[in-house]
C-alpha cells in the first residue's frame, strides 16, 4: 500500500518532529547563463519544492521546532519586478496559499536571524550558498557531501521524509510516465537511416514539452551508446546501428522519470543485437522480479551481473562459471555500472546527500571496478522508488586496456569482442540499456514506466515505423 498524501502543511509538520532546533531552508535564485540577466530557467532545490508548493524563487522559510512555526521570507515586491516579471501576490496572499505562520521580506533574514543557533542545507545556487555560510558560520558546500548540511542529523531528517513516496507523489511520476512514454515512442518511430540524432532529441525533448515539462536530466541519445553518459547528438543514423535513449520528463512538481530503451536502425536488430539485447532484457526482468521490501539493493545488483555473465559465456565472450565471473569482476567489462539509484525530485534522488543514506548501517562501496559504481546499498522498503538499469557495451578503452587484458585473460574472450567494435562497417556495436521506473510494494515490484514498449519484437516493429 503507499503512504497516503501528505500535504505540504504536513510534511513541514513531519520533518519538525526530527529537529531540535530551528532548520533554515533556501529555494534558490536564477543561476546565469552567460551572462548575468540571462538565466537558466528556475527551478527550486528539491527539499525545498518538498515542503512548499510552487515555491517562489530567491524565498528562503524558517521551520522552528520549539515554536511549532513556519516562516516564509520572500522578495520585497517592488514595481520594477512587476514591470519586468508581472504582479506577485502579495505577502499576505501568500500566507494563506502556503499556510504558514508568517511571511517577511528576506531582505530582512540576517536581522530576524541574528544571534540564533540554526542548522541549514546547501544548495545549488553558489551566490545563496555563501550567504548561508555567513548566516550558519558552518563550511557548507553542495558539491561536498560530507558539507552539504551543518549537521548530519539534517540529512538523516529530510531522507527519512523523501526516501518514502506518498499516493500524490508517485501519481506525479505516473504522469512523467506517460509523457516520457510518448517521447520515446516518437523517437523510435523516427528512427530511420539518414535521420540526424539532433532531430530525434528534438523530438524527445518537444514531448516533453507539449506536456509543460522539461528534460529531468541532460537527454542522452546516441547510436554510440557505449559512452554511458552521451549528451552529444551529432551522428546520422545508419542501417544497422543500434539507439540507445535515455530520458526522462520532470513536470512542474518537480517529480521526475528516467528510462531507457535502445532500439535498431533498419530491418530490426543483427543476430548480435537480438543476442545482447535478450540477455539484458532477462537481466532486467530477473532483477525486477526480486524487489519486495527486505531485499538488499547490492543483490538486485548481482541478479542482474549473474545473468549477464551467464549469456555471455553462452555468447563465447566470456569463459567459466557466472558466480566466479562476477566474484572477480570479468563482468564489469562489459556491464561497468551499478544497476540503478533512488528516484524521486531528484532523478538521482537524494544523491547529493552521499552514502550517509545510500550506504547505512556501515556498507561500502566495493572497489571492485564497475560495482563501485553501484549508487546505494539500501535494504528495499515498501514505498520506495528506484531504477533499474542493467546494459551491456563494447568499450573500447575498456577492452584495449592492458591492465584488464592480463587481469582477465582467462575469463574474456578479448579477441572475440574485439569483434564487435569492427561491426557496423567498423562503426562498431555500442551498447544496449534497458531501464524502467520501479516502485517497491507489499509483495513486490510495480514497474512505473512499464507502458513504454521493451520487448524485442514490439522495439523492432515500433523503430521506424514513422
Amino acid at each position: 500500500m503507499v503512504r497516503p498524501a501528505m500535504s505540504f502543511s504536513a510534511r513541514r509538520s513531519a520533518l519538525m518532529k526530527s529537529l531540535d532546533r530551528p532548520l533554515l531552508l533556501f529555494s534558490g535564485g536564477f543561476i546565469s547563463r552567460n551572462y548575468p540577466a540571462n538565466s537558466y530557467p528556475f527551478r527550486a532545490d528539491s527539499t525545498f519544492l518538498y515542503l512548499f508548493e510552487s515555491p517562489e524563487p530567491n524565498s528562503a522559510a524558517l521551520l522552528d521546532p520549539a515554536e511549532g512555526t513556519v516562516t516564509l521570507f520572500l522578495p520585497e515586491r517592488t514595481i520594477d519586478d512587476a514591470l519586468w516579471h508581472g504582479a506577485q501576490p502579495s505577502f499576505a496572499d501568500e500566507r494563506a496559499r502556503h499556510g504558514v505562520s508568517a511571511v517577511l521580506p528576506i531582505e530582512e533574514l540576517e536581522k530576524q536571524l541574528e544571534g540564533r543557533s540554526i542548522d541549514s542545507l546547501a544548495i545549488a545556487d553558489r551566490r545563496t550558498n555563501a550567504r548561508m555560510r555567513a548566516l550558519t558560520n558552518t563550511p557548507l558546500d553542495f558539491d561536498d557531501p560530507n558539507q552539504v548540511a551543518t549537521r548530519p542529523a539534517v540529512l538523516d531528517a529530510i531522507a527519512k521524509l523523501r526516501l518514502i513516496k506518498d499516493a500524490d507523489e508517485i501519481a506525479q511520476m505516473r504522469r512523467t510516465a506517460a509523457v516520457t512514454k510518448e517521447a520515446h515512442e516518437s523517437a523510435m518511430r523516427a528512427s530511420v537511416a539518414g535521420v540526424k540524432e539532433e532531430f530525434l532529441a528534438g523530438l524527445v525533448e518537444g514531448a516533453f514539452a507539449r506536456h509543460g515539462c522539461v528534460p529531468a536530466y541532460g537527454t542522452i541519445l546516441s547510436v554510440r551508446g557505449e559512452v554511458l553518459h552521451n549528451h552529444a547528438h551529432t551522428h546520422t543514423l545508419h542501417n544497422g546501428d543500434i539507439v540507445l535513449l535515455d530520458a526522462g520528463a520532470e513536470n512542474a512538481s518537480g517529480y521526475c522519470s528516467d528510462v531507457t530503451r535502445s532500439w535498431p536502425v533498419g530491418d530490426g536488430f543483427t543476430p548480435e543485437g537480438r543476442d545482447v539485447y535478450d540477455i539484458v532484457l532477462k537481466a532486467q526482468e530477473a532483477s525486477i522480479a526480486m524487489v519486495r521490501p527486505g531485499v538488499r539493493y547490492r543483490e538486485v545488483h548481482r541478479k542482474s551481473s549473474l545473468v549477464i555473465a551467464e549469456g555471455l559465456v553462452a555468447m563465447g565472450l566470456m569463459r567459466g562459471a557466472p558466480e566466479a565471473l562476477v566474484e572477480s569482476g570479468a563482468h564489469a567489462l562489459f556491464f561497468p555500472h551499478g544497476v540503478g539509484h533512488q528516484l524521486g525530485l531528484d532523478v538521482h534522488d537524494l544523491e547529493a546527500f552521499g552514502d550517509r543514506i545510500h550506504y547505512p548501517n556501515g556498507r561500502t562501496r566495493s572497489t571492485q571496478f564497475g560495482t563501485q559504481y553501484l549508487r546505494m546499498d539500501m535494504d528495499l522498503v515498501e514505498g520506495m522508488t528506484f531504477t533499474i538499469e542493467p546494459g551491456i557495451y563494447f568499450v573500447p578503452a575498456i577492452l584495449h586496456s592492458p591492465k584488464f587484458r592480463e587481469q582477465f585473460k582467462g575469463q574474456v574472450d578479448f579477441e572475440r569482442a574485439e569483434n564487435f567494435l569492427t561491426l557496423n562497417s567498423g562503426r562498431g556495436f555500442g551498447g544496449i540499456r534497458i531501464e524502467d521506473d520501479v516502485m517497491c510494494t507489499g509483495i513486490g515490484a510495480e514497474v512505473l514506466t512499464a507502458l513504454i514498449p521493451k520487448k524485442r519484437d514490439a522495439v523492432e516493429a515500433l523503430a521506424g515505423a514513422a
